[in-house]
């Protein structure tokens, strides 16, 4: 389980919520709201295109591994002294190279991702293969894998949203990321209003990956907060404008 915490502190904020008619209350579950989208945005793959994080998913692992038919592997596994021609020229295989089961392609991949969790790519000679059927089964895991985490921010905005008094409440269209809304069952969004800026909005995610600091980070979330509060931000002045225009 991983939680993100929004405090509402800033006086910009303070000011429009007051033109606008917000409680502080209401202004910080707007925020918070806000967050479980960019959340969701911000969990690797970044974005919110089911093509394009399903190609990021595929493009990252076939960078450091190759798929082969299984009679090829077989014959390469029972060599006594195994080899590859990568792209860029034979390669002598240890055995950490050849990947002989779905949990050492998907460990193998996870070892040879950066911090960011965006791929490291291995000089030739230390990348490895599979085969291509055990290769195929663990796209698609990591493919449902990342529908499932961002669902779970997507669940906890939702939870959030629906605590949203008043004009124009947040809502998730139909369309974004329907993959993802799938597996909302997966995250939750807790309140508690207090008086003088003690309020807190917490958005839960209980995906198993959302532990894993390569899928979301610190730093994500972090961000996440702070883009939120932007377009929060914004939003606000541009209400503002639309009713003192009337």
């Amino acid at each position: 389980m991983i939680q993100t915490k929004a405090e509402l502190s800033k006086r910009s904020m303070d000011k429009f919520r007051k033109q606008f008619g917000d409680t502080t209350n209401q202004a910080l579950l707007r925020l918070a709201v806000s967050v479980g989208r960019e959340c969701a945005l911000l969990t690797q793959p970044y974005g919110a295109s089911k093509k394009k994080i399903q190609d990021a998913i595929k493009h990252g692992a076939e960078a450091n591994v190759a798929a082969i038919p299984a009679t090829l592997f077989n014959k390469i596994a029972k060599s006594k002294n195994p080899a590859f021609k990568f792209s860029r020229g034979w390669v002598h295989l240890n055995d950490g190279q050849i990947l002989k089961s779905g949990s050492e392609i998907w460990d193998f991949i996870e070892d040879n991702r950066m911090p960011n969790g965006r791929v490291k790519w291995l000089p030739h000679r230390q990348k490895a293969i599979a085969r291509k059927d055990d290769f195929k089964d663990v796209m698609v895991r990591r493919r449902k894998l990342a529908g499932v985490t961002k669902g779970s921010w997507l669940g906890a905005h939702q939870a959030l949203a629906k605590k949203v008094k008043g004009s124009d409440k947040p809502r998730l269209g139909k369309n974004f990321m329907s993959f993802a809304q799938k597996h909302i069952d997966k995250g939750t969004g807790q309140f508690r209003g207090k008086r003088l800026g003690k309020s807190e909005a917490r958005l839960v995610s209980d995906a198993p990956a959302t532990k894993n600091k390569r899928i979301f980070s610190k730093d994500d979330a972090k961000k996440a907060v702070e883009r939120a509060w932007r377009k929060t931000l914004g939003w606000y002045r541009i209400q503002c404008r639309l009713k003192f225009a009337k």
